[in-house]
């Protein structure tokens, strides 16, 4: 009866400590690898909407006349981004204002942002998911150049 005075922790209680901690740590560190892929994705997504403001401010830039020959199609890579992919599209349906669309693709783990899964800034079979005609991501800038 003396053995079953003395205070302490069985080893059955211990091993269900250890069993909770473990769950609990496993819990932490799942959440952070989450945090550092959502802080690659921030940042790739920051590079590739810098690169394609700039493009936009290029064609701004350019004389209306030459706009469509320069750039309508224009396949381009993201420097900083490995695996990337951008393209320009121009509307010309009205010849005095251009709609000017630039769509930048990329590999970010196993998955691809955008519709160019096999990221060669074409729009093949199966990629137009919403059925616009044009390659959609997550960076997609719009303008419009009027005719000055």
């Amino acid at each position: 009866m003396a053995w079953r005075s003395k205070k302490g922790f069985t080893l059955p209680e211990m091993l269900l400590a250890a069993v909770i901690a473990s769950f609990a740590l496993c819990g932490i560190l799942l959440t952070y690898i989450t945090c550092l892929d959502t802080v690659k994705l921030s940042k790739n997504v920051s590079i590739a909407t810098s690169a394609a403001q700039g493009l936009i401010e290029d064609i701004r830039s350019t004389p209306f006349p030459q706009i469509i020959t320069n750039y309508d199609q224009l396949i381009f890579t993201v420097n900083n981004i490995p695996s990337s992919r951008g393209i320009v599209y121009v509307d010309d349906t009205n010849p005095e204002l251009l709609l000017v669309t630039v769509s930048v693709c990329w590999k970010q783990g196993n998955r691809i942002i955008g519709e160019d899964t096999n990221l060669n800034g074409a729009l093949d079979a199966g990629e137009d998911t919403n059925g616009n005609g044009i390659i959609d991501s997550t960076v997609e800038l719009v303008t419009q150049v009027a005719n000055r």
